[in-house]
């Protein structure tokens, strides 16, 4: 082949792949070199899948030799994020306290992407809990990222992006709270899909997942992977009450002409400290998008910084109302920060719980009604390009202070009210790091988010 088996796309493999050009193991044991040539020095991910990887990809030939060919994922080698519970290999959630942890059962979208034909190659690296925006914890150490190794991947799929940037696997699987599919993305410079919730049933169980909204959804190098993908991983499921079906009797809605489309460009979300770095790189896409003719208009929502601390009153309950009860000598097993937002969470009354309720109800409202003038919303996905990997995450931007766990990234608000979001990489900040653009769609509009996202990518050209 004149290029390498690991360049290509998630399409462009299962092509082969389908034609019988190329076989599954050699796919798979081209990406597993590479893996194993690259991961001590990024350590995207925290458990290789060596013996289960060659064998499901030796069955994957034999199935299509019979005829089978399952999906366009058949024979492809993915990685799956390490808060997504995967049976036969530990799911450790990035936590000392479940180190040896061995799920009986495969999640959901496991379940799914086994029979659609992936292979899995292994389990990508998280924070504790996914509950910060880079990647490190105390078992597996630090993610670093592919463009700088001396910079963060991001988190909290920080291992599954910076596995996609590095070619290790053509697409892998990662999971959204605040952020933690958009946040990697932007600072790898690869695609991240957020879907809308209810889309791809829950992993950690659906009443815990709606406060905020937990999502899961792909990590990919362009766009159209990012829609196999999820096309694979979704639809309804009994298991989870929330899970809603891939398929309406209503055909989707086509995008109107170029001319007609209307895009809010939203510079900071209102409250947000954006660097000038960001800033250049959005503004000079936008200025892109509007001279091919799309309507492009810029706003103010009406958001303010009770939507942050709305948020960290839901996360700190979530984490608390999960392991509050925790003893002495297994809340000592996590981080200090973790520990600190267990605790706070603890605290928490009814009436500040209610109080941030209130607040989530306002900016579902602001984002519907911005849905009613316009097709999608676009903004930065962070504050910053990737920072230096020794340093703690930024505490001032633009000489403001912010909240050093969340100020940073402008993704977070809409897992309060579960709207679909992609990041895309539209350029690089002047130290060269990747840049990443934030799109917002209409709740249940993931097919057009996606359509107008690859419209954008084919006029950035950023794969070349």
């Amino acid at each position: 082949m004149k290029q390498n088996i690991t360049d290509l796309s998630v399409l462009e493999l299962s092509n082969l792949i389908k034609s019988k050009s190329i076989s599954c193991t050699e796919v798979t044991d081209s990406f597993l070199r590479h893996i194993d040539d690259l991961n001590p020095q990024i350590n995207a991910f925290c458990d290789i899948f060596h013996e289960s990887a060659v064998r499901d990809a030796k069955l994957a030939d034999a199935a299509i030799a019979q005829g089978h060919y399952s999906s366009p994922l058949h024979g492809i080698p993915i990685g799956l994020k390490d808060l997504t519970p995967t049976s036969g290999s530990t799911t450790t959630f990035g936590s000392k306290l479940f180190k040896t942890n061995m799920p009986e059962h495969d999640a959901i979208l496991v379940e799914r992407l086994r029979k659609k034909g992936a292979i899995i190659v292994g389990k990508t690296n998280t924070p504790e809990f996914g509950h910060k925006g880079v990647t490190d914890n105390l078992i597996f150490g630090k993610t670093r990222n592919p463009w700088n190794l001396t910079k963060v991947a991001g988190g909290s799929s920080g291992g599954s992006a910076a596995a996609v940037a590095a070619r290790m696997v053509p697409i892998a699987e990662g999971s959204d709270g605040a952020g933690s599919i958009r946040i990697p993305a932007a600072l790898c410079g690869v695609v991240g899909f957020k879907p809308s919730f209810g889309r791809i049933p829950d992993v950690a169980g659906p009443f815990s997942s709606t406060t905020p909204f937990f999502h899961n959804g792909p990590i990919s190098r362009n766009v159209h992977d990012s829609f196999i993908f999820y096309r694979a991983m979704a639809g309804e499921d009994h298991r989870d009450p929330f899970s809603i079906p891939t398929n309406s009797s209503q055909p989707t809605k086509p995008l109107p002409p170029l001319n007609r489309l209307k895009i809010a460009y939203s510079r900071k979300l209102d409250y947000f400290q954006v660097s000038a770095d960001v800033e250049n790189c959005l503004d000079a896409t936008i200025a892109r998008l509007s001279n091919l003719g799309y309507q492009v208009e810029e706003v103010d929502l009406g958001l303010g910084l009770d939507v942050e601390e709305c948020f960290m009153t839901l996360w700190r309950f979530k984490l608390s109302s999960t392991y509050g009860g925790l003893k002495k000598n297994e809340l000592h097993l996590l981080e200090p920060t973790v520990q600190q937002l267990i605790s706070e969470g603890n605290k928490i009354t009814p009436a500040k719980y209610g109080r941030a309720i209130k607040v989530r109800e306002r900016v579902w409202d602001i984002i519907s009604r911005l849905f009613s003038n316009y097709d999608f919303l676009v903004c930065p996905t962070t504050s910053v390009p990737a920072f230096d990997i020794d340093k703690e995450s930024p505490r001032r931007i633009n000489g403001i202070e912010i909240n050093s766990l969340i100020g940073w990234f402008l993704t977070y608000p809409f897992n309060l009210t579960g709207n679909p979001a992609i990041s895309l990489p539209v350029g690089f900040c002047t130290s060269g790091l990747p840049v990443g653009m934030q799109v917002i769609g209409q709740r249940l509009d993931d097919t057009r988010l996606l359509q107008f996202s690859e419209t954008i990518e084919l006029e950035n050209q950023w794969r070349s």
